[in-house]
């Protein structure tokens, strides 16, 4: 999946939403939850962690390994959902095209930083490692949790 978005700032100013935890806990989770960044090293090879705390549901995590960072361009990073809540996990599997009965697989994320005249625009892409846990991911609503990610993202900067 891929999203885009384009913001009225830097790609400084963005890069450092994305990498520093206490910029990253007040827009990175879904409009129903509350975030933590528990832990966030954003270089090659460091971890990150993001603990939410939705308002209809109990606790879960996001967690992975920066793979690449380039600053101001470019972070790509995994995600493990391992953590989400087993309802999580059946809810996404029933949604797969031949449900496998598995928990879902690892994301990964690759976000990359361009000037866009007086503005940057931000490329999300994702690639997943399990088959149909894109279209599932699609269908659980992805896109519209990335739009509201961006759009607490854009309030933010705008502050």
């Amino acid at each position: 999946m891929i999203f885009r978005r384009r913001f009225d700032t830097t790609r400084a100013e963005l890069f450092a939403t994305w990498t520093d935890a206490a910029r990253l806990a007040l827009w990175f989770g879904p409009s129903s939850a509350t975030g933590t960044v528990g832990q966030l090293d954003a270089q090659t090879g460091g971890t990150w962690r993001v603990e939410f705390r939705p308002t209809d549901n109990g606790p879960y995590a996001l967690k992975g390994v920066y793979a690449e960072v380039v600053a101001n361009e470019r972070l790509v990073f995994t995600m493990d959902v391992s953590e989400h809540p087993d309802a999580w996990h059946a809810l996404l599997d029933s949604m797969r095209d031949t449900p496998t009965g598995a928990r879902a697989g690892g994301i990964v994320t690759t976000v990359e930083f361009a000037d866009a005249e007086d503005k940057t625009v931000v490329t999300v892409s994702q690639r997943f490692d399990e088959p149909g846990d894109r279209d599932a991911h699609y269908h659980m609503g992805s896109p519209k949790e990335w739009g509201e990610r961006f759009d607490r993202l854009e309030r933010l900067l705008a502050r």
